[in-house]
């Protein structure tokens, strides 16, 4: 079985990934599959940038509160430059999920919502062939 991987997850193609053997030879396109999925299954591409931006404005505001709380102890400029450093880190790592849910195709994040059942199932049959 030859399936062009270049193409856009259609629900043909979700349900030819599906297969074990197709799945072996697209592994790429079946780990996208999963990626969106679970990101359908959170709630969709805006729920998620939303859930992520909220998440790197609590950790930044609490980060800054313990730096507030640090900055006239001369003694913790070690801790404020580590807790710095967590800021840009969380700051980077949001912005890269934010990139990523963003590369979700609008038409794909649909065709897995439109297959959610079908992929369900696959997960509840998994193992029962054994």
């Amino acid at each position: 079985m030859t399936l062009d991987i270049s193409r856009s997850l259609t629900p043909d193609l979700i349900e030819q990934l599906l297969d074990p053997e197709a799945r072996v030879e697209m592994s790429s396109a079946y780990v996208r599959l999963m990626e969106i999925y679970c990101v359908v299954k959170a709630g969709g591409v805006a729920a998620q940038i939303e859930v992520a931006k909220q998440l790197q404005q609590r950790e930044q505001t609490a980060l800054q509160q313990e730096i507030a709380a640090l900055v006239h102890q001369p003694p913790m400029a070690s801790r404020i430059a580590a807790l710095q450093q967590e800021m840009r880190e969380v700051e980077r790592s949001v912005s890269n999920r934010v990139v990523y849910l963003q590369s979700i195709d609008a038409v794909e994040e649909a065709n897995v919502q439109h297959c959610l059942a079908m992929i369900d199932g696959y997960f509840a049959n998994l193992g029962k062939t054994r």
